[in-house]
């Protein structure tokens, strides 16, 4: 039987490439994304996961209508370049926290929770950021990436022991929506990389697979840099 994995932020070029690698690896991927209908033909569920109470229930459907979740991917993140740091108003610092931390937190404990129960390992990725590492000049976002990698640290080690294993991804500039949006300066150094160029969806997609399979399974609380050697 294919093992359930939701990702999150599914229709964006992050998430459809994923749900589809995912689904090329045998898994039944089904996408949540605050879009009415879904970007391919995997199951999709609308959410505005920022509501817990609707975050909740659409989990609980999804367990009703496939099955037990055993692989999720938390990738849904917001990113507002626009504003400078001396101008961000509460608002926007808040909107930034609740989906890129409050978000992959509540959805871990949520699939955690029934992982436990039902005695199943069980995987967790996040999308965290070179911006979580290294600082950004979008200040709300570079800090809640660094607060997605913490977390990951801390979830992996509170999870372990019972087979859930919690890791991330740091991506540098991708060729996504976000990535245009993506003040110059971190342009700039994604063509001082190592390898000079920004990355595609497909690589990060690539990455996430590895890490939810069986090849990665004495992998856990790590961080893993996508970003071509910036």
């Amino acid at each position: 039987m294919a093992k359930i994995a939701v990702i999150t932020g599914s229709n964006g070029l992050i998430g459809q490439a994923t749900c589809r690698r995912l689904a090329q690896s045998g898994h039944l991927a089904v996408g949540i994304d605050v879009g009415a209908e879904g970007a391919g033909n995997w199951p999709h569920y609308q959410c505005d996961l920022a509501d817990l109470a609707r975050m909740d229930a659409t989990l609980a459907a999804i367990e009703r209508d496939h099955g037990l979740i055993r692989v999720l991917f938390n990738n849904a993140g917001i990113y507002h370049p626009e504003k400078d740091y001396l101008d961000v108003p509460p608002d926007q610092f808040d909107g930034t926290m609740a989906v890129n931390v409050r978000v992959p937190f509540f959805a871990s404990q949520w699939v955690a929770k029934r992982l436990i129960a039902a005695g199943q390992p069980g995987v967790i990725v996040n999308t965290a950021s070179s911006a979580g590492q290294r600082g950004s000049t979008v200040v709300e976002y570079g800090a809640s990436k660094a607060a997605v990698i913490n977390l990951t640290k801390s979830l992996g080690a509170r999870l372990g022991r019972h087979g859930i294993r919690v890791n991330a991804i740091a991506p540098g500039l991708i060729n996504t929506a976000m990535g245009a949006r993506t003040p110059q300066v971190a342009k700039e150094r994604a063509k001082g990389s190592a390898l000079g160029r920004q990355g595609e969806p497909d690589e990060i997609a690539a990455v996430v697979d590895f890490l939810v399979s069986d090849a990665a399974s004495f992998i856990t609380c790590a961080t893993i840099d996508v970003n071509g050697g910036a």
